[in-house]
């Protein structure tokens, strides 16, 4: 990896940082989602990036994918986990961490579960090397969640970052076994994210669908109109998941469910359905963006005085 998009990750990574710090600060019982949704993704672009997704707030069961609605009415609970999990790019590099925060400060098995899956990341990154097996990685992290007598999710794990690319095709997986035999490139960017649980270990596709993604804008039997509004989520997302909070070129809340359920449909976008774990456990995550180097992981999206 050159020094210049060595660079652009850093700028992303620490765009991520801030954000996330300021998120621990102001997610509190009876904060409105939307403010804090506001507040923190204002951090990434007050920051010189973009959002390489929406902000993700999953409560309890949920694991991951819920951001908040077009003038969405939900409150920060009085009790809880819930997750906050940013995405920012610098030029098209990427970077994605999340944190867990004890609502009521309740300690007990919500502590287990946040110092479970923080442990776990720590404990991976610790044995990045150029050249590891991702299983390595998924056996440090199984292995430390059970000091704390909770479980890994198990199909759903850390990811290969690419230039625009959220995902790319390798996985890092939360579990030991199975037949992950995919390596660790040097100058290669990834996301490591333990998730935790006490449930059965698993997720679920939930029925919420609040983040979306460009699909296909050139489906046939289209109006030309729709064909016009299509380009124009082309043009503003690319290829990266986008809220339709962030919608500015329809106007209506209505209006712009009404497109974006047609166009769901149509399937010029897809849906990330809310993720739920499958027994109603809670779930706890912890995420990193690191950058495989020479000397092990180069950690980009944490704060210069961490």
């Amino acid at each position: 990896m050159d020094d210049d998009i060595f660079e652009k990750y850093l700028k992303a990574g620490r765009a991520v940082a801030k954000a996330l710090d300021l998120a621990e600060k102001i997610t509190r019982p009876g904060a409105k989602y939307l403010d804090i949704a506001k507040l923190v993704e204002g951090e990434i672009i007050n920051s010189g990036c973009e959002l390489s997704f929406p902000i993700n707030m999953s409560l309890d069961e949920q694991a991951a994918h819920y951001s908040p609605i077009i003038e969405d009415p939900l409150v920060v609970p009085e009790h809880g986990l819930i997750k906050i999990d940013c995405g920012s790019h610098y030029k098209g590099y990427i970077a994605d961490a999340a944190v867990t925060i004890d609502l009521g400060n309740d300690g007990g098995l919500y502590e287990d579960l946040i110092n479970g899956a923080s442990e776990a990341l720590s404990n991976a990154l610790n044995i990045v090397k150029p050249g590891i097996n991702v299983a390595k990685l998924g056996e440090e992290i199984h292995r430390t969640m059970q000091k704390y007598n909770v479980k890994p999710v198990s199909n759903l794990g850390g990811h290969g970052l690419d230039a625009y690319s959220l995902h790319t095709g390798l996985f890092i997986p939360n579990t030991g076994g199975g037949m992950h035999n995919d390596k660790l490139e040097l100058g290669k960017a990834y996301a490591c994210e333990p998730f935790s649980t006490n449930g059965v270990g698993r997720i679920k596709n939930g029925k919420e669908i609040t983040i979306f993604e460009v699909q296909n804008t050139k489906k046939k039997n289209m109006k030309l109109t729709e064909r016009s509004i299509a380009q124009k989520f082309r043009d503003k997302f690319g290829s990266l998941p986008f809220s339709p909070r962030a919608i500015d070129f329809i106007k209506g809340k209505q209006r712009i469910n009404d497109v974006v359920d047609k166009f769901l449909r149509k399937r010029v976008l897809r849906g990330y359905n809310v993720f739920v774990e499958v027994g109603g456990g809670i779930v706890a995550q912890k995420e990193h963006t690191f950058i495989v180097t020479k000397d092990g992981a180069h950690i980009t999206t944490i704060l210069d005085n961490d």
